[in-house]
């Protein structure tokens, strides 16, 4: 089994895990940790795109967002790369010895050509007024890879029941995979949301947590 998947949590410990942003004494802090949460728990967005959320992808009347396939970073020192893309650049440098300013320039940009897609969150009221904090706050996800990292910290710190290594930033992408395919969401449109390339990606969530078979049985007992 991949170490992301032992991060997924089941609906319960999710559960959990959103008390445990309550918990958290700064309101802006509690808001923030429920948003990195219900965004990477729910919608399955990458940490990456978390941190690169802007106003500007957020379709509030289809209630949708529309990760881009490019959308320069600023939030580095003096409006520049953050720490996350200046990684993802020199990795790339390192690996196929391309130009560093060129590529500063293609950053930041989503993991695959797969992963700019559409991401609908009308199924979630919690999502939606999360994000709307978001958006009217500081028009969209204010802060670097570490601080995303440190809320989910805190919340985990906070949560009955929960050790700090239940989940991870990725882990809570895994959660929603799982949440999801288990709720019957078919394989095309799991691809699609989750944007992943390969289709087999999506079938090892199908019935991860047993909720298909559950399901399955509830329909003919």
């Amino acid at each position: 089994m991949p170490p992301t998947f032992e991060k997924v949590l089941t609906e319960r410990e999710f559960e959990r895990l959103i008390e445990g942003t309550y918990r958290i004494d700064s309101p802006n802090e509690s808001l923030e940790a429920r948003a990195a949460v219900l965004i990477g728990g729910r919608l399955g967005m990458r940490p990456g795109e978390i941190t690169h959320l802007d106003s500007s992808w957020i379709d509030w009347k289809r209630q949708m967002i529309r990760v881009p396939s490019h959308d320069q970073c600023t939030k580095g020192r003096n409006g520049g790369l953050c720490g996350y893309c200046r990684q993802a650049v020199q990795k790339q440098v390192d690996s196929s010895e391309q130009d560093a300013s060129e590529l500063r320039q293609q950053y930041w940009q989503p993991k695959t050509d797969a992963a700019a897609r559409v991401i609908p969150f009308h199924f979630s009221s919690r999502v939606h007024v999360t994000l709307e904090y978001l958006d009217q706050e500081h028009d969209g996800w204010p802060y670097s890879f570490s601080t995303l990292q440190r809320r989910l910290s805190s919340a985990l710190d906070r949560a009955p029941e929960l050790k700090l290594d239940s989940t991870s930033p990725h882990g809570l992408r895994a959660t929603a995979a799982s949440y999801h395919a288990g709720r019957g969401l078919d394989l095309p449109a799991l691809r699609s949301m989750f944007g992943w390339r390969d289709i087999e990606t999506a079938k090892q969530y199908m019935n991860l947590d047993g909720s298909r078979t559950r399901r399955a049985l509830s329909s003919i007992h």
